[in-house]
């Protein structure tokens, strides 16, 4: 009897391996699409921090308005009421008509010389997180006018009735800026003030008898106000002494600078003289209340640095997977970058509660250690972690000094990105691009 044998062939079908991402030009093209994604949410942070500025500017302006707002004022003047009546023809349904007319007004006499001493305190107000500072102070004034009534009647025609009985003594302030009423000194004789609302005049003012002959005025006003302190040029000479213990003041913005000026840690004093009047309707001397430490500002300037913050890291890790001889998925790109990003979120939220120095080297520090050590953990090479903090203390201390020295800021920018970019060719000079093969994977 023949006998079959029967023989089984079994296919077992291998495994199928994995691909690596290996190709140089195809991980260039994840980091660049993890780069665009970064940028995106640093854009994210840029809305949060343009929210918050606006939440800020809110606040100072409930505390600027609140505290009288800009502090501005001008004169003394003297006023004199006036009316004037005459007679005018018209023509009206062709007809012939002798109308009376009358205007009454007020008569500006501004003062021949003026002296204002002023001294201000400043204070920081908050609402919520948010502060600002205001000041409150005080302004003594003298004047001196030389009248001569003849000379004012004749400016006019004889029609022009003058009631120098009941001229006034006009100093151009808003209220919210006084924190009591004044008391006027008018040719050594004290006068209540009221406000007054005639016309085109709006301030304080006392009635008195308007002579011939020189009028000494004086008077000291107890002010309050923010962000500016500004004085509207009227007489024929002008002084003002101001002095505060604010240490950033702005004489910029103003017809006139300061003759003389000082400013140091106790605060600053300045000296202005204008001998020939104003040839204009409008020109000031003053000064504005700069806030030293503008924190939204700062954090703006540092959000513009953010595309280093993410390109050198990324550079470095490029780096390292050439010359340590290791591959790194992009996902670890991702979560480095994303540390990065972060940064800035963190420096803006705590910068609203702490001094910014303090936010920064505590934003820094959480930024530069995660990443590091980060590194030295999927590469198992402490070395690689310090190498990757090395490279943040540098970028960190550079974007520090660039936010400190905002006049020098450019250049140290240039220097930075050009001194990256040298060393980034030194290191590199010897790598054939044609010639990178696959890198093992680290075991």
């Amino acid at each position: 009897m023949n006998t079959k044998e029967i023989v089984e062939t079994k296919f077992i079908k291998e495994p199928k391996k994995t691909k690596r991402l290996g190709g140089i030009g195809v991980k260039l093209i994840f980091i660049a699409l993890i780069i665009i994604g970064l940028l995106i949410g640093l854009s994210f942070i840029n809305g949060q921090l343009t929210d918050r500025e606006l939440s800020y500017n809110d606040a100072k302006y409930e505390i600027t308005e609140s505290a009288g707002s800009k502090m501005f004022f001008d004169g003394p003047y003297i006023l004199v009421p006036y009316k004037k009546s005459w007679d005018e023809i018209v023509y009206k349904y062709n007809e012939r008509y002798t109308e009376h007319k009358i205007e009454e007004g007020w008569k500006q006499i501004p003062a021949d010389y003026v002296n204002i001493d002023s001294s201000l305190d400043s204070e920081i107000r908050t609402i919520g997180i948010y502060s600002c500072p205001i000041f409150t102070g005080n302004s003594s004034i003298i004047a001196t006018f030389n009248v001569n009534i003849e000379e004012i009647k004749k400016e006019n025609d004889i029609t022009t009735e003058y009631d120098f009985n009941k001229a006034r003594l006009y100093v151009n302030i808003k209220n919210s800026s006084l924190r009591n009423a004044p008391v006027f000194n008018i040719n050594e004789k004290n006068y209540n003030t009221d406000i007054i609302m005639i016309n085109d005049y709006h301030g304080i003012g006392s009635e008195f008898k308007l002579t011939n002959g020189k009028i000494q005025f004086s008077t000291n006003m107890d002010l309050r106000g923010a962000e500016n302190f500004y004085y509207r040029i009227s007489a024929k000479s002008t002084k003002l002494t101001l002095a505060s213990d604010w240490t950033a003041p702005g004489f910029t913005g103003f017809t006139y600078l300061p003759d003389k000026r000082t400013v140091d840690e106790n605060g600053f004093s300045a000296e202005w003289n204008v001998n020939f009047g104003s040839d204009e309707i409008n020109q000031f001397i003053g000064t504005s209340f700069i806030d030293p430490v503008n924190l939204y500002q700062k954090l703006y300037r540092a959000i513009k640095y953010g595309i280093l913050f993410i390109l050198v890291p990324f550079i470095i890790l490029f780096l390292i997977e050439i010359f340590a001889k290791i591959t790194l998925h992009p996902v670890n790109y991702l979560l480095c970058g994303a540390a990065c990003v972060l940064f800035f979120l963190m420096l803006l939220s705590l910068s609203e509660h702490i001094p910014f120095n303090a936010s920064y080297i505590f934003a820094a520090l959480l930024a530069g250690i995660t990443v590091s050590l980060y590194v030295s953990s999927i590469t198992r090479q402490f070395k690689l972690g310090l190498v990757m903090m090395i490279m943040f203390v540098m970028l960190y201390s550079y974007l520090f000094f660039s936010l400190k020295s905002e006049d020098y800021a450019l250049l140290i920018g240039s220097f930075f990105a050009f001194a990256i970019l040298a060393l980034l060719m030194f290191f590199t000079r010897k790598i054939n691009w044609y010639n990178i093969k696959g890198i093992t994977p680290q075991k």
